[in-house]
C-alpha cells in the first residue's frame, strides 16, 4: 500500500523530494523544522532539491556566514552574511546556486497548519514586502537576535513542546516586522503598487479556496478589480488572474499528493461548484485530470 505523507508534515515536499531530515542539528515535530546548516551539509542538500519547484511551507533563512544565490519568483538574488529571506507556501524557487564554501545557515520551516494555529493575523507591513521583497539585510546585532530566536525554538522543538514553539515563532515574526520589513522599507521604500500588490497576494494566500473572484479580493482592498489587476499586473508581471489560478493549483497538487481525499472532496474544499468544473480548472493547467496526475505522483 502507498504511504500517503501528511499535508501538513514539513518533512513532505509536495513537489516531490523531502526536506532535508537528515542533516545533523535538525530538530523538527510534525510541522515546523528548524535547521542549522553548514557548508558540506548544504553542498549535499543540493543534490536532493529540484531545479525548479514552488515552495511547501512558509521558510526562514538566516545566513549567518558567507553568502548564496536564490531565484525566488523568477528573480534572482545574492543573500550574504547578516541577510536572510522569507518565502511562504506557493512562491516558486529555484535550487540554490553557487554557494560560498563557507556559508553557515538557519532554516525554519512551518506548515500552513502551524502558522494557522498562532491564530494571529501576521503583521501587515512584513507580508506585504515579503511577496514584493523576499530578502533582507541586517546588522549583525539583528542577525544575533534571530540566531537566538532560533537556538530557542530548536529547544522547545526538540522537548515536544508545541505550545511554547507557537509563542516564540509569534514573537519571532513580530520581531522581523519591527526591525527588518520597517527598516527595509526605510531603505528601499514600497511604491504604492508594490503595496497593493503584496497585500493582494496575501489575500489570495489566506482565501484562495474560499473565494475565485478578483471583485471579492478588490473589494478587501477598497478598490477597482481593473485597478488591481493593472497594479498586479505591472509589479509582478504576471495578471492577478493568474496570481490567484497558480495558489489553488498548488494547494490542487498539494491535496491530491499528500491526502487520500476523493476528488469531489478536494474540488468542495477549494471552493469549486462541482468535480466537473474541478477537473476542467485542473485539466486546463496541468493538461492531465486530477486523477492522472494523482497516479503519476504515486510512481
Amino acid at each position: 500500500m502507498q504511504h500517503i505523507p501528511d499535508e501538513n508534515n514539513i518533512l513532505t515536499d509536495y513537489s516531490g523530494f523531502k526536506w532535508m531530515s537528515f542533516i545533523p542539528g535538525e530538530t523538527s515535530v510534525d510541522d515546523i523544522s528548524v535547521m542549522k546548516i553548514s557548508t558540506t551539509q548544504g553542498r549535499f542538500a543540493s543534490y536532493i532539491i529540484p531545479e525548479n519547484f514552488n515552495a511547501p511551507t512558509y521558510c526562514i533563512q538566516i545566513i549567518t556566514s558567507g553568502f548564496m544565490h536564490a531565484d525566488i519568483n523568477h528573480q534572482h538574488y545574492k543573500v550574504e552574511t547578516n541577510g536572510g529571506f522569507l518565502t511562504t507556501p506557493d512562491f516558486l524557487m529555484g535550487r540554490p546556486k553557487d554557494t560560498d564554501n563557507h556559508v553557515e545557515l538557519y532554516c525554519l520551516a512551518l506548515s500552513r497548519k502551524f502558522m494557522q494555529d498562532m491564530n494571529i493575523q501576521f503583521p501587515l507591513s512584513l507580508i506585504s514586502y515579503v511577496y514584493v521583497h523576499p530578502t533582507w539585510q541586517m546588522s549583525s546585532q539583528k542577525t544575533q537576535r534571530s540566531v537566538q530566536y532560533m537556538e530557542l525554538l530548536r529547544e522547545v522543538v526538540a522537548e515536544n513542546n508545541r505550545e511554547a514553539a507557537l509563542l516564540l515563532v509569534n514573537s519571532f515574526f513580530h520581531y522581523l516586522s519591527g526591525e527588518v520589513a520597517h527598516d527595509m522599507t526605510i531603505m528601499t521604500a514600497m511604491s504604492r503598487n508594490e503595496e497593493i500588490t503584496g497585500r493582494f497576494m496575501h489575500l489570495v494566500d489566506t482565501y484562495c479556496e474560499q473565494q475565485h473572484s478578483l471583485d471579492w479580493y478588490a473589494d478587501q482592498l477598497c478598490l477597482s478589480t481593473r485597478y488591481v489587476a493593472n497594479t498586479v499586473k505591472e509589479t509582478l508581471g504576471m495578471t492577478a488572474s493568474a496570481c490567484l489560478e497558480r495558489a489553488l493549483m498548488q494547494r490542487a497538487k498539494t491535496l491530491l499528493y499528500t491526502t487520500n481525499k476523493s476528488i469531489q472532496e478536494i474540488a468542495d474544499q477549494l471552493g469549486f461548484q462541482n468535480q466537473s468544473h474541478f477537473g476542467t480548472f485542473f485539466k486546463r493547467h496541468e493538461s492531465i485530470s486530477p486523477a492522472a496526475f494523482r497516479k503519476n505522483s504515486s510512481k
